[in-house]
């Protein structure tokens, strides 16, 4: 319960940042997400000590982060859903350098159609979590691996998993770079979960990047338990704070024995804009669906999201390295 009251907690404080800016209310805005930031932090430093034995002065800061966004969703003929999405990281320095702790949203597929709510007082406990420790074995420029481990839960029975995780990029010429990821975790009841990815991506400056992305995933306890997912994406950077991303892509997926079939096609872009400090974001998406359960009709899709970054997250809009 009180893991289900912080994250209504920080829905809450998410839909609030526009309002305290907006009444010039940012000092207490800013108070507000300094005392989380501390507060993750210092969740982070308890950990640490309780793990290695160790009370050592030793800054958690750099890799603890928390990420939390709330989504409103609608399309032609559908009705609005709604989801809430978390990504926790708590850096464990003490005990291993290369240790986090996570907790994030688990999404059980690849497509756009990702599990949401019909109202928003269920869009917390219509999500299944995952918490977990990952280690990262080696970080490079050229090349990540790691493992760990943790349980999904949502449901009375929690569901352990191990997994691994392997990046390789390869740089050619002119700033092109092949991208080749694998991600597998294998759950006690969920059983295998695997992702593999093929992307050529190629920077054209510093503010724009084109990627081409193939995306495999097998899920064995899913509806259709294989999945692809093709996709063209120009990301730019118009500032520091606000970015775009054309996208057009395409989603099939197949029974158990391996048949696949088309799903839809989809075309669009989406703003993402930093407009509060470095941390306080929104992200607005539109773009035209054509699926084939309405005869590859085409329909309009919008998606709102507000957002928060606390602690020290992932920079919030960054340049393209050429």
């Amino acid at each position: 319960m009180r893991l289900v009251s912080f994250i209504f907690f920080l829905i809450l404080s998410t839909a609030t940042a526009g309002r305290a800016a907006a009444n010039e209310q940012g000092a207490e805005f800013d108070e507000f997400h300094s005392e989380i930031s501390e507060w993750i932090y210092e969740t982070s430093n308890r950990i640490d000590i309780f793990f290695s034995g160790n009370s050592d002065e030793v800054s958690v800061k750099k890799g603890t982060y928390l990420d939390t966004s709330f989504d409103t969703y609608a399309e032609t003929y559908r009705s609005p859903q709604y989801r809430f999405n978390i990504s926790l990281r708590l850096h464990l320095p003490r005990t291993e350098r290369k240790l986090n702790l996570i907790l994030e949203d688990f999404k059980n597929t690849s497509s756009t159609d990702l599990p949401r709510s019909a109202t928003v007082s269920d869009t917390v406990g219509n999500n299944d979590y995952l918490l977990g420790l990952h280690y990262r074995q080696q970080e490079t420029k050229f090349t990540r691996i790691g493992y760990g481990g943790g349980v999904r839960f949502r449901r009375a029975v929690p569901d352990p998993y191990i997994s691994a995780y392997l990046s390789r990029s390869f740089y050619f010429s002119k700033n092109w770079e092949l991208l080749l990821r694998d991600k597998v975790r294998y759950f006690a009841d969920y059983r295998l979960d695997n992702s593999a990815e093929i992307t050529l991506i190629k920077v054209i400056d510093e503010n724009l990047r084109f990627s081409f992305q193939n995306i495999y995933r097998f899920l064995e306890q899913a509806n259709f338990r294989n999945e692809t997912v093709n996709s063209l994406s120009l990301e730019q950077f118009l500032s520091h704070k606000m970015g775009v991303n054309y996208t057009l892509s395409a989603y099939s997926s197949g029974d158990t024995l391996g048949v696949f079939k088309l799903r839809y096609y989809y075309g669009g872009l989406s703003f993402r804009h930093y407009y509060y400090r470095n941390w306080a974001y929104y992200q607005t998406e539109g773009g035209v669906m054509l699926r084939e359960s309405n005869n590859f009709s085409p329909s309009a899709r919008v998606i709102f999201k507000f957002g928060i970054l606390f602690g020290k997250s992932k920079t919030s809009i960054r340049k393209f390295k050429e």
